[in-house]
């Protein structure tokens, strides 16, 4: 065997029967990924966060797609960086995943139970099932480091964060600088081209659209921070910052031990 000493030879044996045991648990599960990839679909049209458009859709397959063919590192950039930040629970489930098998990223089941926690955010039963197991799993050091970073990612990618980015986002499409209507100040009664569809639609149509949009996440946020409901065609700037306050306030608590 030449230079080849018996710790090398050790070694190797046991990378290889780690990525065959890998593998094995990959094909196992697949059929899990499968069915919570599902799950996370239908609640789309629950979760006021904007339509799950063809483009969202490209980009899942796209992720999903390197998954399944070992592209780990790419994958987990795209569930992390263009999907989990949109409120895709799949995606921010799928993060946790890899960093409990060390795909693409550093083995750590501490991150790995932060991300499923953000993953459960909405109570579906097949979350928390996993959440809950990742949770038990833990010594009670690793459960204090769990709460730590679960709170850093739900500063980023809580239900909470995305709503509010979306109301502020369409806030500012309405009122520039606080001095009037971005749309308004368009005037008269032109076609305005929607971002979101390509088609053409009327300054009224799309204003009434962007408002009763606003009106969907202020009730939402509204109801899950437990305060006074606020009226959309009232909503000013200040009360939008302290709204934001708000809701970072709220991100600190944990609330799922």
């Amino acid at each position: 065997m030449g230079n080849f000493t018996t710790g090398a030879l050790t070694k190797q044996v046991s990378v290889t029967v780690e990525t065959t045991l890998t593998n094995r648990i990959h094909i196992f599960l697949l059929p899990l990924l499968l069915l919570l990839s599902a799950t996370v679909a239908a609640q789309w049209s629950e979760f006021p966060s904007g339509d799950l458009d063809s483009r969202t859709t490209r980009i899942q397959d796209k992720a999903e797609d390197l998954y399944q063919s070992g592209g780990w590192e790419r994958a987990y950039f795209i569930y992390v960086n263009e999907l989990a930040p949109i409120g895709d629970k799949y995606a921010q489930y799928m993060a946790g995943y890899m960093c409990k098998w060390g795909h693409g990223v550093e083995k750590d089941p501490v991150m790995a139970s932060a991300w499923y926690r953000i993953a459960a955010e909405r109570d579906s039963p097949e979350f928390v099932e996993v959440r809950d197991e990742m949770l038990e799993s833990l010594s009670p050091e690793e459960r204090d480091r769990s709460d730590i970073e679960y709170i850093e990612l739900r500063q980023k990618y809580s239900d909470l964060v995305v709503v509010l980015n979306l109301l502020s986002e369409e806030y500012n499409e309405l009122h520039e600088g606080g001095t009037g209507s971005r749309l308004t100040n368009r005037g008269g009664s032109v076609t305005i081209l929607d971002p979101k569809s390509g088609i053409g639609m009327s300054k009224d149509a799309l204003i009434k659209r962007t408002m009763k949009q606003m009106q969907v996440r202020l009730d939402f946020l509204t109801d899950k921070l437990g305060i006074v409901p606020i009226d959309a065609s009232d909503l000013d700037q200040d009360e939008l910052d302290i709204l934001g306050a708000q809701v970072s306030d709220y991100l600190l608590i944990i609330d799922d031990r």
